[in-house]
């Protein structure tokens, strides 16, 4: 299992490869999230996100008050339950608004902690169904796997990881007019982190995120003054990448947080 999660980790950033690149505005997301200790082996957990965009022509929640600063706001809701020491699985809902669409997703995932070298190599599978308003609903996989590790800093902790993961849309082989309607690949996100536990119940973490989209796009075709075609037009791929400055700050009751667990 190990070696599979090593290969995905290698080579599914290829896919980038000989594709045009177009570059998106840099991004801000600040989260805060809360986690509730259920009995011995569960947690309930509740995040509330935002994204703000750099350029502000995107920030375009509401026109007026509080909220026409943000891209996206989020509210999303977790449950997750430790099977055994090395797997946990759980459901999560997010609800997002934006000036258009708005969207629910509904998942399930399944994670596998293990260690790799003296480095904690956490894995997860989360399967989404996300709805859209206007849009007909999809389905995506999401595998992802992240390597890291816990240090001492004094009496506090500090948890550097770096983690890869790829969203899948799970109408594989669907067709418009003999061609794909979709990339296979729909996005990926390689993350770098470094959570700090400032006391033992609250935890801030600043990251990177780079994330690319992969889509077609139609280039039309081109004409000359006398409207006679110079050259035709044709369906190309495009990768848009756009980096990530996030910020989360976590605060956990009633349990004590893990490096193996989504909350963390």
């Amino acid at each position: 299992m190990k070696k599979l999660y090593l290969l995905f980790i290698l080579c599914l950033p290829l896919v980038a490869q000989a594709q045009l690149r177009v570059s998106a505005p840099a991004s801000i997301w600040p989260e805060l999230q809360v986690s509730y200790g259920v009995g011995d082996e569960g947690v309930l957990c509740f995040r509330n996100g935002y994204r703000i965009n750099t350029d502000s022509d995107f920030n375009d929640l509401k026109e007026t008050g509080p909220l026409s600063s943000f891209e996206r706001v989020e509210l999303s809701l977790g449950y997750e339950h430790a099977f055994t020491e090395h797997w946990r699985g759980g459901g999560l809902f997010r609800y997002a608004i934006e000036d258009y669409p708005s969207a629910a997703f509904y998942g399930l995932f399944l994670r596998h902690n293990g260690s790799l070298k003296g480095l904690y190599f956490n894995k997860q599978l989360l399967f989404e169904y996300v709805t859209q308003e206007d849009q007909d609903a999809i389905g995506r996989y999401r595998p992802m796997a992240e390597l890291g590790k816990r240090f001492p800093l004094g009496s506090k902790f500090i948890s550097p990881s770096i983690s890869f993961e790829a969203m899948l849309r799970s109408e594989f082989g669907r067709e418009i007019d003999g061609a794909p309607a979709e990339r296979n690949i729909d996005r990926t996100r390689l993350r770098l982190n470094l959570n700090f536990e400032l006391t033992e119940n609250l935890r801030l973490n600043p990251y990177f995120l780079r994330q690319t989209d992969y889509y077609y796009v139609l280039v039309p075709p081109v004409y000359d003054e006398q409207d006679q075609l110079v050259a035709d037009g044709y369906r190309t791929k495009r990768n848009r990448i756009m980096p990530v400055f996030g910020l989360e700050l976590k605060y956990s009751i009633r349990h004590t947080p893990n490096t193996a667990s989504i909350s963390y």
